[in-house]
């Protein structure tokens, strides 16, 4: 037990080097990630690692980026490398592309749930089949309240089928660690053949879930006036970055962390970190799709 307990702290040890070393590497604010890596430095030499799990020490490093910097896309993470494993084997599910749900409502409602923002030919294959399959909506809702974003290009595959021109791909500029210049966000996608959905309404679910890549897409609808925002205020994690594994081979401890290394504003300097996408429309019934259909047909009615 004495020698397993003694490992881990060695592993945690590794980690706070690694940490400290990519922070100061990826991090895009470099004064800030100096002070950060210093202050891991000194919890450690406070002996604050000692004695407890790696995954409590795991979550002591992220709760302290967290606090400092107020972004919330710092995260560290422990697992057992033999349980993800068995995990992953036992986890064979239908290739998805983040879309969840797809139907039709009463009067000619589409219905959309994505939960997760994916990339890449199968996952826009899979996006543009629910637009098809909702071509003939006159109301579409997009459900993102439990998405917890990902790779921010599947969302600008998405727009190319909601918004007649492409004034909304210039809304968004970027700077990341080592670039010396503000860039656009969106990357670009020309809109070739699919379901043009430019005049129908668009209603979009968000929650306190919604983050990064997902309140982009919301956010970005409700800049543009192309979408009306129901649900609740998004997390407001609008700093991207990248994940770097960490491993011990004589251990079965792994770790995984994830530093911003971006920045994204508006043209005129606005960010969506730590302030999050406030809806239009606050839900608090305990149906959100339910409640969400009635105020698409409330305003239909009104529209008649």
């Amino acid at each position: 037990m004495e020698d397993q307990k003694a490992l881990t702290q060695k592993d945690v040890y590794l980690l706070i080097d690694v940490l400290r070393k990519n922070l100061e590497e990826q991090y895009f604010d470099k004064d800030k990630a100096i002070k950060l890596s210093k202050k891991l430095l000194e919890m450690k030499e406070q002996q604050q690692f000692d004695g407890i799990s790696a995954e409590e020490a795991t979550e002591r490093i992220t709760t302290m980026l967290r606090q400092e910097t107020r972004d919330k896309h710092f995260n560290v993470m422990a697992y057992h490398k033999t349980a993800s494993a068995q995990n992953a084997s036992q986890a064979e599910t239908p290739f998805t592309g983040g879309i969840t749900q797809v139907k039709m409502l009463d009067q000619q409602v589409g219905y959309i749930r994505w939960d997760a923002c994916v990339a890449g030919d199968e996952a826009f294959k899979k996006i543009q089949q629910a637009l098809d399959s909702v071509a003939d909506c006159e109301q579409l809702i997009i459900d993102i309240s439990e998405n917890p974003g990902g790779d921010g290009a599947s969302s600008a595959f998405l727009n190319q089928f909601l918004y007649q021109t492409k004034d909304y791909q210039s809304l968004l500029i970027k700077k990341c660690t080592g670039e010396p210049n503000w860039h656009q966000s969106e990357v670009t996608f020309n809109y070739k053949e699919g379901p043009a959905l430019f005049d129908i309404p668009l209603y979009i679910i968000v929650s306190d879930k919604t983050f990064s890549a997902a309140e982009y897409f919301a956010f970005t609808a409700k800049e543009m006036k192309r979408a009306t925002i129901l649900g609740k205020t998004t997390a407001g994690a609008g700093n991207p970055g990248q994940g770097t594994g960490v491993s011990l081979e004589e251990s079965d401890i792994a770790f995984w962390m994830f530093i911003p290394n971006c920045q994204i504003t508006t043209r005129s300097g606005r960010s969506i970190e730590g302030v999050g996408v406030k809806p239009d429309v606050e839900l608090s019934s305990q149906d959100w799709l339910k409640e969400t259909i009635a105020y698409v047909r409330k305003k239909k009615e009104s529209r008649s």
